[in-house]
């Protein structure tokens, strides 16, 4: 009998231990890998951006040469059914202005535009940093499946990560965008002089009623009669990047809701940005001047005290149509008023030289339909 109770202690410690095993396998991450994303995330960054209970695993896909990769990184728990978490970071390659200019990166007032040494911008779910300016030709853009893109000379070369479930504190997603892309960098041989370190992430403001006489928080910045649409397409809303920074983002929005801006504005003196590259990629022409410049009725670069400053602003056709379709006058220009007022109170706040954009300017096209 005592042999038998023994035999089945001895089976019920083993059955607990087993359970025990199989509950720190599938939902913890004890014993998991210390390295991820080969070698461009560690366990311990893994889990303080996918805050929940689980394993964590990777796949990482692109990787030939130890620099370009893609990497998908999920936290699963097959116990307790805590929510699964995923992540995506990967190297891309970007016009020099793409926080202001493309669709991938639009609602730009919504992250935080780091400053200091470090190029960048991070929000509770998605960010960049920028690679140095010598890794142009070493890093190349990788995408969903492992495909590389080729190399394109006036491309910039930036780290990203996109969450792709929950939230979590800009500070802490920073300093690991930060860390990767000097280990990125580090393994193409393109590194920067002295190790750099995540700035103090400060928040964007948050969304506001439209002040007339000061749009996007810019003194004597309003939008011109040719640009204001009404009814459903009136833009009531607007946020900003927040604090001044070397970078900042202004969106506009209609009054029912935040998802899709109609409207946005951007500057930067950032030198990683505002580089050669961007001043002779297609599209700019000279100011007659000689203060910058200019392309088209979208963007430009003028020299102020010392510095270069660009000045982008981009449409959202759903909201160009209805001013094109309904204007009085064909020679009206919604685009070029609105760059123009915009060069005019930013270019003022910032000590520019007063620039008037060419005649012949030519904004976006007058949309169809």
């Amino acid at each position: 009998m005592k042999n038998k109770k023994a035999i089945a202690a001895v089976a019920s410690g083993t059955g607990l231990s087993v359970l025990a095993g199989l509950f720190l396998w599938w939902d913890t991450n004890v014993f998991a890998a210390t390295e991820l994303c080969a070698g461009k995330l560690t366990g311990e960054q893994a889990e303080s951006l996918l805050d929940s209970r689980g394993r964590i695993s990777d796949v990482t896909e692109g990787i030939s040469d130890d620099v370009s990769f893609r990497c998908t990184v999920s936290r699963t728990s097959r116990i307790t059914g805590a929510e699964e978490l995923e992540m995506v970071m990967n190297t891309a390659v970007y016009i020099p202005d793409f926080p202001f200019s493309t669709y991938t990166w639009d609602n730009s007032s919504s992250r935080s535009f780091l400053s200091g040494d470090v190029t960048g911008a991070v929000s509770g779910s998605r960010g960049w940093v920028m690679l140095p300016e010598k890794c142009r030709y070493k890093v190349r853009g990788v995408l969903d499946g492992g495909v590389k893109l080729a190399p394109v000379p006036d491309n910039a070369q930036v780290v990203q990560v996109e969450l792709k479930k929950g939230t979590v504190d800009p500070q802490k997603l920073a300093r690991v965008l930060v860390d990767a892309a000097q280990k990125v960098a580090a393994a193409a041989g393109c590194s920067n002089d002295a190790p750099l370190q995540a700035p103090k992430v400060r928040p964007p403001t948050s969304p506001e009623a439209i002040t007339a006489d000061s749009l996007c928080g810019i003194p004597g910045f309003r939008l011109p009669g040719t640009a204001v649409a009404k009814g459903d397409a009136k833009l009531e809303v607007q946020r900003t990047s927040g604090a001044p920074s070397d970078s900042w983002a202004c969106d506009l929005y209609r009054s029912g809701g935040q998802d899709e801006p109609q409207l946005s504005f951007g500057s930067s003196f950032d030198p990683n940005i505002v580089d050669e590259r961007l001043k002779s990629s297609v599209g700019f022409e000279d100011l007659a001047d000689g203060t910058g410049v200019v392309d088209a009725n979208s963007r430009a670069i003028l020299k102020c005290g010392g510095k270069d400053l660009y000045l982008g602003v981009h449409w959202d056709y759903s909201y160009l149509r209805p001013l094109y379709r309904n204007r009085s006058n064909p020679s009206d220009s919604a685009t070029r008023d609105v760059f123009q007022a915009f060069f005019d109170a930013a270019g003022k706040q910032h000590g520019c030289p007063s620039v008037k954009l060419p005649p012949d300017s030519s904004g976006p096209s007058g949309p169809s339909g």
